[in-house]
């Protein structure tokens, strides 16, 4: 599940369950496996060494459906913690899913594979608590997790603090500023990074408004974020960046104007567009004359290069009018 679909579930449109949650569900089977082979394109073959979790009996065998980015990190010999389903969801029903058993991928989950300790295995044990009260004193364990040295872990905690209302709710200034701290960490994942801007962009009150230093870290992301993000193979980076652009326009901030600029070079038409925006915002007599020196680029991305020049059309249309 891409991070962009996390919006509605934040701003309280649509549910996405939190990590520890999809790990408890009916359809989750949970084993301490083995690698034992590749099998077809995009598919793993693991030994079963114990079942920890799920209805159904997990075969000695296990072939499963996999991120492609595990055929450089799954090892021979290796024992993983790993959590995955047969079934999937199809108009709010569960059904077998007809390729196959996927490992899981969703918020917090990316993908449901770690090193087998006893340390993950607690991890994927987690669970919130019976009621708000009991969820909320959860809240100190799980920022402490933040600092683990797994990204895996930093994934799942901070997911579970952003799609749990309760937490949200419990945030205080120690908790923004912990928060905060691993929003500017450059080697943080990024989907994590990209889930928590989301948050501070769309419930600024519980996460501070911009001045609290959210403001800061976007303009810092425009500055720093390699702007070929589609070569990162990661929608992550592309999600990073546009909620960035969002804490950004909320604020009618005004960072330095070739830090917005440089988006127009983007393989990602979707930032160069937020970047024409922001300008128009901040420096309207910028949005046309940068339009045209990115065009100028050789090798501008050919989506990018389309989408300019109709951007371009577009503001014509309108000035004749």
């Amino acid at each position: 599940m891409s991070v962009v679909s996390l919006l509605p579930a934040i701003a309280g449109a649509a549910k996405v369950k939190p990590p520890s949650a999809v790990l408890r569900e009916a359809t989750t089977n949970i084993a301490v496996v083995e690698f034992a082979e590749p099998g077809v394109p995009g598919r793993m073959v693991f030994k079963r060494i114990e079942q920890l979790g799920g209805d159904a009996p997990v075969p000695e065998l296990i072939d499963l459906a996999v991120p492609d980015k595990l055929a450089g990190i799954v090892v021979p010999g290796e024992r993983y913690l790993i959590a995955y389903s047969p079934f999937r969801r199809e108009a709010e029903q569960i059904r077998l899913n007809r390729g196959g058993a996927q490992l899981l991928v969703s918020p917090g989950l990316e993908p449901a594979l770690l090193r087998d300790s006893a340390e993950n295995r607690a991890i994927y044990a987690w669970q919130a608590g019976a009621d708000a009260t009991a969820v909320r004193k959860r809240l100190p364990e799980l920022l402490q997790l933040l600092q683990h040295r797994d990204p895996q872990i930093n994934n799942f905690a901070l997911a579970e603090i952003v799609l749990r209302p309760q937490l949200n709710e419990a945030l205080d200034a120690r908790a923004r500023k912990a928060l905060l701290s691993y929003a500017q960490d450059e080697d943080a994942d990024t989907n994590a990074r990209a889930r928590l801007l989301q948050a501070a962009a769309v419930l600024p009150q519980y996460y501070g408004p911009g001045k609290s230093g959210w403001t800061a870290i976007a303009a810092d992301l425009l500055a720093q974020q390699q702007v070929q993000v589609q070569l990162q193979q990661s929608d992550g980076h592309a999600s990073l960046v546009r909620f960035a652009f969002d804490i950004l326009e909320r604020d009618k901030a005004k960072p330095p104007v070739e830090h917005i600029t440089r988006w127009l070079a983007s393989d990602n038409a979707t930032l160069a567009e937020r970047a024409l925006l922001l300008l128009r915002q901040a420096y309207p007599a910028e949005e046309l004359p940068a339009l045209e020196i990115a065009l100028q680029r050789s090798l501008l991305p050919a989506g990018t290069r389309e989408f300019l020049l109709d951007h371009r059309r577009r503001v014509e249309l309108q000035t004749k009018k």
